[in-house]
């Protein structure tokens, strides 16, 4: 009896401690280069979208009317994360694009809200497979956004498998746009 009470406890201990912080794992090749842009910002005006965003108060969230719209204009500048097709590590390329949300997440508009990452998959593998990959993305997202300064106990990982197309045409172009990290602010 008193072997499993120092059994519990010990594993208790270890789970509480938890695993040491990695950082993410970046792919420097590049997957490819015709990812395309869906419906988010390309990045020409976002530095001086994120400058009126970080200028602005506290009480800024009147003019947008309620906390929601404020969470709807953040999004807009929030673009999402490719991935290679059976991969989780983020390329170059979209590293560039983590850097930039870590900078809208991080502005002063945006700094009060929980986030949550949310990996997805096309429509490849079984369930579990696309499952598994799709928190591998969302996690590896958490990792590039707390290097890129983002703090990590405002973040939280899920996936949607492959149940959240943004396209259904069985097309490469489709595949890959399927293929991506969401991030969202949560009220």
């Amino acid at each position: 009896m008193k072997k499993n009470i120092i059994f519990c406890m010990a594993l208790t201990s270890m789970f509480l401690v938890g695993c040491a912080q990695k950082a993410p794992e970046l792919d420097s090749s590049v997957i490819n280069t015709s990812v395309p842009s869906i419906g988010s910002n390309n990045g020409t005006n976002l530095d001086s979208q994120i400058d009126s965003m970080a200028g602005m108060n506290s009480n800024s969230s009147q003019s947008y009317g309620s906390r929601d719209e404020m969470i709807q204009a953040i999004e807009r500048e929030l673009q999402p994360i490719y991935f290679g097709s059976d991969k989780y590590n983020i390329s170059m390329q979209e590293q560039e694009k983590v850097d930039a949300d870590a900078s809208v997440l991080n502005s002063d508009m945006a700094s009060s809200f929980a986030i949550k990452i949310v990996g997805n998959c096309d429509e490849f593998g079984t369930d579990e497979y696309n499952y598994g990959l799709g928190l591998k993305r969302a996690k590896s997202t958490k990792d590039a956004l707390m290097v890129a300064g983002v703090d990590s106990g405002r973040m939280a990982v899920t996936t949607e498998g492959e149940a959240n197309p943004v396209c259904t045409e069985s097309t490469a172009e489709c595949w890959q746009r399927n293929r991506r990290a969401d991030i969202e602010l949560l009220p």
